[in-house]
């Protein structure tokens, strides 16, 4: 009777947390999906800045993400999202002496199948596909989402993997090239979440980037590592995360230090904002 009890404590506390949202943090995803009918819309803006190796092509790069997403739950555990996407990069390289833009567009259509709740289950499980278009590139996502959810804990575990046909630049010899390359980086992201109330919760969140090309097989391994913050206000949510990058665990001739800002940006900050209606 006693873990009865506990249990329901639990689900109403979670319910009263969440609304129609599935979301906690900026990068990890939860297993939950929203009721049937349900609709979130969120916005969503990530900021990348530090890709300044020996190797790397720029003296100075800086990305700025956004996402317009409209989530809709369509029952029977299943959800999905319809993305607008936009990336401007403001970069500079050692062929030119002024600042360069590019602005990518691109659009995107994510589905969420679960098959355990965080819950009532032992683990929450769920799989996730998101195929992405336009941009200058083509790529398709698949995550495996697992959670746990207790009254003012939540853990959360993805293992994401991604193919993806983009233009890349590089510098070899003095001069940069712009080529279509063949990816297929593998990413896992962990989350920790304390809820000190059903409205402020601060947490943790960990992500492992590795990157795999079809010419030269894995070829660098990141570690990014920061806080991780949610609030909801009524029905409007938010989620920041700040990442720094925190080591380099695949030393190569082309990044020898404990960061590789070669390949990967030194910094990352993501906030989103949603209203779940």
């Amino acid at each position: 009777m006693k873990k009865t009890i506990t249990l329901l404590g639990i689900i109403i506390t979670t319910a009263s947390v969440s609304f129609a949202q599935d979301r906690f943090f900026a990068y990890t995803y939860q297993t939950n999906v929203l009721n049937k009918g349900d609709f979130d819309m969120e916005f969503q803006n990530t900021l990348t800045t530090g890709k300044q190796g020996a190797y790397s092509p720029y003296i100075f790069g800086q990305h700025l993400n956004q996402r317009l997403e409209f989530e809709i739950g369509l029952g029977r555990n299943i959800q999905t999202s319809f993305y607008l996407n936009s990336e401007l990069f403001n970069y500079a390289d050692t062929s030119s002496t002024e600042m360069n833009k590019e602005l990518k567009i691109s659009f995107s259509n994510e589905w969420k199948l679960k098959f355990s709740d965080p819950v009532a289950d032992a683990v929450g499980f769920a799989i996730y596909e998101e195929l992405e278009f336009g941009g200058n590139n083509f790529e398709s996502e698949t995550k495996l989402l697992f959670d746990k959810r207790w009254q003012k804990d939540l853990l959360a575990f993805n293992i994401v993997g991604t193919y993806e046909i983009e233009k890349q630049i590089t510098r070899e010899n003095n001069i940069t090239k712009a080529s279509w390359t063949n990816n297929s980086p593998i990413e896992l992201d962990f989350g920790y979440m304390h809820f000190f109330n059903p409205n402020i919760s601060l947490g943790l969140e960990v992500r492992n980037n590795n990157a795999i090309t079809k010419e030269n097989g894995w070829i660098n391994s990141v570690l990014f590592a920061g806080p991780a913050f949610h609030a909801s206000i009524g029905k409007f949510f938010t989620n920041i995360t700040c990442l720094p990058q925190i080591y380099n665990f695949y030393k190569t001739d082309a990044a020898p230090g404990n960061l590789d800002l070669n390949n990967f940006e030194q910094l990352e900050v993501r906030a989103l904002i949603g209203y779940s209606f």
